[in-house]
């Protein structure tokens, strides 16, 4: 038997690309896991930092870097605009705006039901906020700056919903689609908590950033795929963490206002789910997706 004959080099760049366009989902998170990763795990000194000033420029961002590769690739640079563009999608009324009330809602519920069962009243002095301003007075100010500062700096969504999202509707339902990415966005925190990895907080924050998803799923589909408004939750969730006392120093003996904030959220994401429909967590438009 002869040799095999060499196929051109246009024939196997085609079926390197068929094989990353059949599998565009897979390859696209783990190529965000290993784009943002090397930032975490380098931070934490488990990997070394051979040029610094890339690695950490890669870590707010990493995850649009990837995105972008990914979805020109597959689906040209005409797809791209089209999911920049995404960030613009701002005219959704103002219910959508007032919806981001929803995650301080939910964080004060939990805080609430923790008071009611221990018999203690909240202190808002042991918050990350307090303790950096040093009085009430001085927290209040740096709530818009801490929130505007996290919507610009935060590239996590162009990821999680603007890329991976879409993929996962196109063969499941939203819900299952909302769920099952939750479960990849907390695994990949695995990198950022790692040097104060605590196995008890985090499957508590496992379940948390799966309501999480699927409330930003709810939102992503009804405002017709705004990025925008994604990114504006996202930074709400993280602003909130920081100015209200969710303790998350979980034991067996105190599972902290943490735990009842979680099932707070849990609550909530199930109370949306049954009001929007599981199908495409939204009432008036189609779950969004990318074939």
């Amino acid at each position: 038997m002869g040799a095999p004959i060499p196929q051109p080099r246009s024939a196997v760049t085609s079926q390197i690309i068929g094989f990353i366009k059949r599998h565009s989902l897979v390859i696209g998170i783990l190529l965000m896991y290993t784009v943002t990763w090397s930032v975490h795990l380098s931070g934490a000194g488990i990997l070394p930092v051979r040029f610094p000033f890339v690695v950490y420029a890669l870590g707010g961002w990493g995850f649009a870097v990837a995105s972008i590769v990914m979805t020109w690739l597959t689906l040209g640079a005409d797809a791209v605009g089209a999911l920049l563009k995404r960030f613009l999608i701002w005219r959704i009324g103002w219910r959508w705006y007032s919806s981001l009330l929803i995650i301080p809602g939910s964080y004060l519920l939990g805080i609430a039901l923790h008071a009611l069962v221990n018999g203690t009243a909240p202190d808002f002095r042991l918050t990350s906020a307090y303790r950096a301003a040093g009085s009430s007075a001085g927290v209040l100010l740096f709530v818009l700056p801490v929130f505007l500062a996290d919507v610009l700096g935060n590239g996590e969504e162009i990821g999680w919903r603007g890329y991976a999202l879409p993929r996962l509707q196109a063969r499941y339902s939203a819900l299952y689609s909302a769920l099952v990415l939750g479960l990849v966005w907390a695994l990949w925190h695995i990198a950022v908590y790692i040097r104060s990895f605590n196995p008890i907080w985090f499957a508590w924050y496992l379940i948390s950033v799966m309501a999480k998803s699927v409330l930003i799923a709810w939102a992503y589909n009804g405002s017709r795929g705004s990025l925008l408004l994604a990114t504006l939750y996202h930074a709400m969730w993280n602003t909130s963490g920081i100015f209200l006392p969710i303790t998350d120093k979980l034991s067996e003996a105190d599972i902290g206002t943490y735990a009842y904030v979680v099932v707070s959220e849990v609550a909530v994401a199930a109370v949306i789910t049954l009001i929007s429909g599981p199908a495409h967590l939204s009432r008036s438009t189609p779950r969004q997706v990318q074939e």
